[in-house]
Formats: C-alpha cells, sequence, structure tokens
C-alpha cells in the first residue's frame, strides 16, 4: 500500500496507514480464523467468554 510511495505530506502517510489498518483488521478474511476477519473473530470470542 505505502511501499516505493512517496509522500509529501505526513497527513497523506497517516491516511494511507490508517487505510491499510482498516482493511487488515476489518475487511481481509483468513482461512486460520475459520473464513472470519480478525474483527470478527475478536468479537466472537468476546461474546463466548462473557
Amino acid at each position: 500500500m505505502y511501499y516505493g510511495r512517496k509522500f509529501r505530506m505526513k497527513e497523506e502517510l497517516l491516511k494511507a496507514i490508517e487505510k491499510y489498518m482498516t482493511y487488515y483488521t476489518g475487511k481481509r478474511v483468513q482461512r486460520k480464523l475459520k473464513v472470519m476477519t480478525p474483527m470478527e473473530y475478536h468479537e466472537i470470542k468476546l461474546l463466548g467468554t462473557a
């Protein structure tokens, strides 16, 4: 997402990092997590222990 890119302003870099983190934790599914996103898996685990 941001490798090899040059950012003119700090805010541009921070926005790119935030966008990537949102994708990585909220939209990217993983087989190890039973084809869920990390956030979905985390929420289910929290509900299971409450």
